[in-house]
């Protein structure tokens, strides 16, 4: 098991996993925003101002400014449309008359034909413009728009003899950088574009995070300058700085909008060399949509360029993502089955391993059983060996008080032997008969014979008188008396108590008849506490442990 959760494991490592970095950030949020609609506000803005275009009440000065405004917010929207009304504006300035307006119109409508790919076209509308007509703030997008049509020209034109045309923006931009006013937006990029391509990293660094924290980020400014921001670590060579403004720039495009979006592409080629295949493919995508929307020519060949090969690559990621899901289906599948088969094998070992515990059960259970007949038995075995100790004491008792009878009545029958001797030598004969003929010699060794008995018995069961008057009721009970002796109905129960039952041999040793023994059971019988036990047969067992 181990063993598969470690290729498991491999798979996921296998795939790419991104630390969440600032590049990460802005590229979720570009994500994100992709997904929203930006154009449509956009679309009902201009709608609103060609609405009040269409009024013919107005005056041509308010229609051209108007058509004017049109001009500039379709420049980077839809090509087009930015070409017609500044041609417009361009006629409608002309009525007027006005010779800043003229120049203002002409100016815009150049830069639009350079955006749309007409570059000798806007050369000459500039070229038609008198320089020294120009207020100060218009020769700045006079030479601006210069500079942006070599540009666009040199973009073009990628892959030729393009040294005329670098040499023609480089005099322009020349001719720009003395127009622009120091501490503005136009000072900051302009200045910030000449230090990156002379290398003077250290100035254009300097120029243009001054104004970077001035711009908001929803402008078309914003976009510009984090655009050339990225350009600024390119030239650094710091590729992951670089996409990161390229970002920035590409957030701004959309939000804008401006479909003119040439940070997205160059994000999308640079995502494509980091082999993101498929963020790239829906940033060249999008970028394509883009142009055909804003549908400029330059625009349109350079995505459609990139596009074929980006979106091969992304076929050809998507197919070995396929090729891996599927690879990835089939291990998952034979895990599957092996991860049956184990869980087969384990139910299996399992309901084995229910078996032996139920078959251990029961044989503890036998255990349990046997045990306890085993301590049972070892009970009944100490409790024949306590009788048997017993009843070995009792004759080790009774035989020891035989000795002692036996020896005082040999030790009498010797004293009476030498007396009748004695009275037999002497002639004493009428002596010797009264003496044999005395009744009190036999009473006497009755009460000896008695006194003896009850002192063996005592003896031996010390306890026998309080354990036999529990078996009574208190007011039948036998006091003890300090003698330690026995009076006749306790008698007949301590010979019960050693195993002399019959009632003749009860009798004969104490002399009484068979019915007067008879009468004193019964007599005794009718005081126990328990008139249902037999009392005959608890008396057995006082004094032992099985009372």
């Amino acid at each position: 098991m181990r063993i598969i959760f470690s290729f498991i494991l491999s798979l996921f490592i296998m795939s790419p996993v991104f630390a969440t970095t600032r590049l990460d950030s802005l590229l979720m949020e570009l994500d994100k925003i992709m997904e929203k609609e930006y154009t449509i506000p956009k679309e009902n803005y201009l709608e609103k101002l060609k609405t009040q275009f269409r009024n013919q009440n107005l005056l041509i000065e308010d229609r051209y400014l108007i058509c004017q405004n049109l001009a500039k917010e379709y420049e980077t929207f839809v090509c087009d449309s930015a070409i017609t009304y500044s041609n417009t504006a361009v006629a409608l300035a002309e009525e007027t008359g006005n010779k800043n307006w003229i120049n203002d119109s002409k100016i815009q409508l150049a830069r639009s034909e350079a955006r749309a790919g007409m570059f000798d076209k806007a050369i000459k509308i500039l070229n038609t413009i008198k320089r020294d007509e120009l207020m100060k703030h218009q020769l700045v997008d006079y030479y601006r728009t210069y500079c942006d049509s070599y540009v666009y020209w040199l973009e073009y034109q990628d892959g030729y003899d393009i040294g005329e045309l670098v040499r023609q923006r480089e005099t322009y931009q020349d001719s720009l950088l003395q127009a622009v006013e120091p501490n503005t937006f136009e000072y900051a990029v302009n200045y910030g574009i000449r230090y990156i391509e002379t290398k003077d990293f250290k100035n254009a660094e300097r120029v243009l995070f001054a104004n970077f924290d001035k711009v908001r980020p929803d402008t078309q400014e914003y976009a510009l300058i984090t655009s050339i921001l990225a350009y600024y670590y390119e030239q650094k060579g710091d590729r992951e700085k670089q996409k990161e403004y390229l970002a920035m720039s590409a957030i701004a495009d959309v939000k804008v909008p401006i479909k003119e979006n040439l940070s997205l592409r160059s994000l999308a080629v640079l995502l494509f060399g980091d082999n993101d295949v498929n963020r790239a493919n829906r940033y060249i995508k999008k970028s394509l949509d883009d142009a055909n929307f804003y549908n400029a020519r330059l625009r349109n060949i350079q995505t459609a360029k990139l596009l074929p090969i980006i979106d091969k690559a992304y076929q050809l990621d998507r197919e070995a993502q396929e090729n891996k899901l599927k690879l990835l289906l089939v291990v998952v599948s034979i895990l599957s089955v092996i991860l049956l088969i184990v869980i087969a094998f384990v139910v299996l070992q399992m309901k084995r391993l229910s078996k032996a515990k139920q078959y251990i059960e029961e044989m503890n259970s036998r255990l349990n059983e046997l045990n306890r007949v085993l301590k049972e038995t070892n009970s009944k075995q100490q409790q024949t060996n306590i009788s048997l100790a017993e009843a070995n004491h009792i004759k080790e008792q009774f035989i020891s008080n035989f000795l002692e009878i036996c020896t005082e009545y040999i030790e009498k029958l010797e004293a009476f032997k030498v007396t009748v001797s004695r009275k037999i030598k002497s002639g004493q004969t009428a002596d010797l008969i009264k003496l044999t003929s005395k009744s009190d010699n036999s009473v006497q060794e009755q009460k000896e014979l008695y006194a003896n008995f009850d002192k063996a018995f005592l003896n031996i069961y010390p306890g026998f008188i309080e354990e036999f008057n529990n078996l009574l009721r208190p007011e039948e009970r036998y006091p003890e008396n300090k003698e330690h002796s026995l009076n006749q109905e306790l008698r007949i129960f301590a010979l019960i108590r050693l195993g002399i039952k019959d009632t003749n041999k009860i009798a004969t040793f104490l002399n009484y008849t068979p019915r007067t023994v008879y009468n004193y059971r019964s007599k005794i019988k009718a005081k126990a506490l328990n008139t249902n036990e037999d009392l005959e047969e608890t008396v057995k067992y006082i004094c032992s442990d099985k009372t």
